[in-house]
């Protein structure tokens, strides 16, 4: 298993739209083969950092993702809303 902390900056003058955008992606992920888990969260002191905790069956499902038709629509709909971002893929230890 691959567990995946994406965690974005977004535009604070965007944030409605783009965490709808978000939303969107969350519920089109969750149906694609390998996904075992893919929450979006708020930081409840800066709303504009949102973070995404992904468990994937294994790192080529989670690049297929990556490469997919739900990442293409979520960055199509929100040109230039993420300001800064921050990824780390992790392995499982206990």
């Amino acid at each position: 298993m691959l567990t995946i902390i994406a965690c974005p900056t977004v535009d604070p003058e965007r944030i409605d739209e783009i965490k709808q955008a978000m939303l969107d992606l969350v519920a089109d992920t969750l149906k694609e083969e390998g996904c075992i888990r893919y929450e979006l969260h708020q930081d409840n002191n800066q709303p504009n950092k949102l973070t995404f905790i992904e468990t994937w069956e294994n790192r080529e499902l989670w690049q297929k993702h990556m490469e997919g038709a739900a990442i293409k629509k979520f960055y199509d709909r929100i040109p230039e809303g993420i300001i800064d971002f921050e990824l780390s893929e992790l392995t499982k230890v206990s």
